[in-house]
């Protein structure tokens, strides 16, 4: 008796199982409300992003003055246009032939500080080349330009008080 009693109950599980699965997986294909600022899905690449426009022609590299720092640490922006110089692949990097501190003193630019050749992954290593960590430049420096808004934005920096 016992073991027909616990072959009912497994079975009773498995067809349990087996139904919060399937309502599992309709869970899945529902279609979820895009909110946020882009309204659109993060697949969609950089559909409904701000257009950067510029008053009259797009700033030219080294003749622009860079924005102020928000905050000390603050990654500086980029005074000039990027048009052209991204994406940034394992095979093209534009921000190098300029910022490489060996020749931004001869480009009249900022050169890369030395904790960009610094590789974490092997223990604070100084190296020759560019660490792999910094490699991308526009996932910390963004180009600067005078755009409205999406969002208000409350951030005040401790320089001035």
């Amino acid at each position: 008796m016992k073991k027909l009693i616990i072959s009912t109950l497994a079975v009773a599980a498995i067809f349990t199982g087996c139904n919060q699965a399937t309502t599992t997986n309709n869970s899945v294909s529902k279609t979820v409300e895009v909110t946020g600022v882009r309204k659109s899905n993060v697949n969609a690449g950089s559909e409904n992003l701000p257009v950067v426009k510029y008053t009259n022609q797009a700033p030219v590299p080294g003749q622009v003055k860079p924005f102020k720092k928000s905050f000390v640490t603050a990654p500086p922006m980029i005074p000039h246009s990027v048009e052209g110089m991204v994406p940034i692949t394992i095979k093209s990097n534009m921000c190098l032939n300029c910022h490489m501190p060996a020749s931004a003193k001869a480009m009249g630019v900022t050169p890369m500080p030395k904790d960009h050749f610094v590789d974490n992954f092997e223990g604070g290593k100084h190296i020759q080349r560019v660490a792999g960590s910094r490699f991308n430049c526009t996932l910390c420096h963004a180009p600067q330009a005078k755009v409205n808004p999406v969002i208000e934005n409350k951030f005040e920096s401790l320089r001035g008080k």
